[in-house]
């Protein structure tokens, strides 16, 4: 088996601190960090910091691996935007699993998933590429994420739950068993989500229900 490529750092915000805790953690080479919001910096945490074209120019897709240290936000397609821009470019992202997450052997992650701490990840459930499991999320079997989803801190998503491309889902939200959540749509914090969520709609409170669509 080929040693994995060393990696670039795509982001210096909060989310790339976690990230960057985590490729420590599995002891993974990490050579630099790729950000404008760092570029009067000539370092970050310890990592040199390099511009996009840079990161181009420097390092071929033959010779590293990215990953993504910008988080999902509702309104904002920066993540996936960088995801589909370095992709077209032939980069691959890395999947990264904290060793405390709980993946089971029959799960399936896409290309650049982020598994953090405490996440549970149960039998047959399927994430896409460049999904964001947060800290202490847990998704039960059969469960669908779609692609650029984020599942935030200590939401639960019940069994055979199918989650649309582009969805956030807030912290310590529950889906029950069986939900649809629509493309595009937004689970605030703390709803609890009992019937199917229209795509581009954004849902809180207990039962959840819509508030307004998404711009």
């Amino acid at each position: 088996m080929s040693e994995p490529k060393p990696l670039i750092l795509v982001g210096a915000g909060g989310h790339a601190k976690v990230v960057l805790d985590l490729i420590r953690i599995l002891d993974l080479e990490c050579l630099a960090v790729s950000c404008p919001e760092a570029s009067h910096l000539t370092q970050w945490r310890g990592l040199a910091v390099i511009s996009d074209q840079q990161l181009s120019e420097l390092y071929s897709p033959a010779q590293v691996d990215l990953v993504l240290g910008i988080g999902f936000m509702p309104g904002s397609s920066l993540r996936q935007r960088l995801f589909e821009q370095f992709s077209q470019l032939g980069y691959q992202f890395r999947t990264l699993c904290h060793p405390t997450a709980w993946v089971s052997a029959s799960a399936r992650l896409g290309q650049g998933c982020q598994v953090m701490a405490g996440a549970i990840i149960q039998a047959d459930a399927e994430c896409a590429d460049n999904v964001i499991i947060n800290t202490s999320a847990s998704i039960d079997h059969d469960t669908v994420i779609g692609a650029h989803s984020q599942i935030a801190p200590g939401a639960v998503l019940c069994g055979a739950v199918m989650v649309d491309d582009c969805v956030f889902v807030g912290a310590a939200a529950t889906v029950i068993q069986s939900r649809r959540i629509g493309k595009g749509a937004v689970v605030a914090a703390g709803a609890v989500v009992t019937s199917d969520v229209m795509r581009g709609s954004v849902v809180k409170g207990c039962p959840a229900v819509s508030s307004k669509p998404t711009s």
